[in-house]
C-alpha cells in the first residue's frame, strides 16, 4: 500500500484542475441572489414600496447585529439587535412577521455567541414554526431559509457535543431534498410542492447539505464512534443508492458518494484511482472543492493508518501542498484539510 500511495501522490502533483469560469456560474447552485429576488418580489406586491423599503431598513439592521456577533463584538451586537426591536411595532402583520423571522435568527446568532446554546436553537425552533405559517402566505422561497435553519442547528449540536441528534437531522434534510420525504425535522410542516417549484434552489440546498456533511466527516475521521466506517453507513451508501441523477448538481453528487463507496465496496486500490478520476473529471465544477478536498482528507487518513510515519509523512505534505494551490473555496481561500 505505501507504493499504492506514493503512486497516488505522484500522478496528484502533476493533475490539472481547470479553473472557475463564466459558464461554470450556469452550473454553480449560489443562489441567493434568486431567493432574495422572490421573497423581495413578493413582499413588495403584499405590502407596497413603502413599507417594503421600511422593512428592508429593518432586516439590514438585523443584520449588521448578526455582523457583529461573527465579529464577537457581543456588547455592541446586543445595542444593535436592541435598538432594532424598537422599529418593528410600526410595521403591519406581514411585514411584521416577515421582519420578525429575521429577527429571531438575529437574537438566536447573537444567543450562541454568548455560549447559550438552548436559547438559540429555541429562537431557531420558533422560526421553524413562523417561516412555515409565512411560507402559506405567499412568500414560499422561505422553506429555503428554513433548511438552512435547520442546519445550522445541527451546527449548534455538533458544537454542544451532540453529534447523534446533529446526523440525524441533517440526514433527514438529506433525504427531503433528494427526494420530498420528510420526518424528524423538528416540526411536521413541510410541503414537497413548495419545494419543486424553484429546482435551482433546491439543487443548491442539496449541495449545501451535502458539502457540510462532507465538511463535518472531514473534522472526525479519527473519531472513535463516528469515523468513515460510520458516515458510509449512516449517510453515504443509502444516498448513492436512493439518489436520482436527474440534473447536473446531482450528477456530481452521486460521482463524489460513488467515490466514497468504493473504499468500503472495493478497496483501497480502487479508491485512489476513483479519487483521482474525479479531480480529473473536467465536468466537476471549483463548486464542489469541499467534495473533493474531503476525497483527499480521507486519502491523508489512509495513509496514515497504513504506512509508517516516515513514509506517509511526505505523502501528506505533497497531498497537502496540492490542496493549497488548487482546492480553494469561491473566496479563493485554500480549504483545510482536517484529516
Amino acid at each position: 500500500m505505501t507504493i499504492q500511495l506514493q503512486v497516488f501522490a505522484e500522478k496528484l502533483s502533476v493533475l490539472e484542475l481547470r479553473r472557475l469560469t463564466a459558464a461554470d456560474g450556469l452550473k454553480s447552485y449560489n443562489s441567493q441572489a434568486l431567493f432574495g429576488a422572490l421573497l423581495s418580489n413578493e413582499l413588495r406586491a403584499q405590502v407596497g414600496e413603502a413599507l417594503h423599503r421600511e422593512t428592508d431598513y429593518i432586516i439590514a439592521e438585523y443584520f449588521k447585529a448578526v455582523l457583529l456577533c461573527r465579529e464577537n463584538q457581543l456588547e455592541a451586537a446586543l445595542a444593535q439587535l436592541q435598538s432594532t426591536d424598537a422599529l418593528r411595532p410600526a410595521l403591519p402583520p406581514n411585514a411584521l412577521d416577515y421582519a420578525t423571522l429575521f429577527r429571531l435568527s438575529a437574537w438566536g446568532n447573537y444567543h450562541y455567541k454568548a455560549r447559550d446554546a438552548d436559547r438559540a436553537i429555541g429562537m431557531l425552533r420558533e422560526g421553524l414554526y413562523l417561516s412555515a405559517d409565512l411560507e402559506r402566505r405567499g412568500f414560499g422561497a422561505f422553506i429555503y431559509r428554513r433548511i438552512e435553519q435547520l442546519q445550522n442547528i445541527a451546527n449548534i449540536h455538533f458544537k454542544q457535543g451532540h453529534d447523534d441528534e446533529a446526523h440525524l437531522l441533517l440526514r433527514n434534510v438529506a433525504t427531503l431534498m433528494h427526494s420530498g420525504r420528510s420526518s424528524g425535522l423538528l416540526i411536521d410542516d413541510w410541503d414537497a410542492a413548495t419545494l419543486a417549484q424553484t429546482p435551482i434552489l433546491r439543487e443548491g440546498t442539496l449541495h449545501a447539505v451535502l458539502r457540510q456533511i462532507a465538511h463535518q466527516n472531514m473534522g472526525s475521521m479519527d473519531h472513535a464512534t463516528h469515523d468513515n466506517a460510520f458516515y458510509h453507513r449512516f449517510f453515504y451508501k443509502d444516498l448513492l443508492a436512493q439518489l436520482e441523477t436527474t440534473t447536473y448538481n446531482r450528477v456530481v453528487l452521486y460521482n463524489w458518494l460513488y467515490v466514497k463507496d468504493s473504499y468500503f465496496e472495493q478497496g483501497p486500490a480502487a479508491f485512489l484511482e476513483n479519487v483521482l478520476g474525479f479531480l480529473a473529471d473536467e465536468a466537476v465544477a471549483p463548486n464542489y472543492n469541499v467534495l473533493k478536498a474531503n476525497l483527499l482528507a480521507q486519502v491523508i487518513w489512509h495513509s496514515r493508518q497504513e504506512v509508517p510515519a516516515a513514509a506517509h509523512q511526505p505523502i501528506s505534505r505533497s497531498i497537502r501542498d496540492f490542496a493549497r494551490h488548487h482546492i480553494t473555496d469561491p473566496e479563493g481561500r485554500a480549504i483545510r484539510l482536517a484529516a
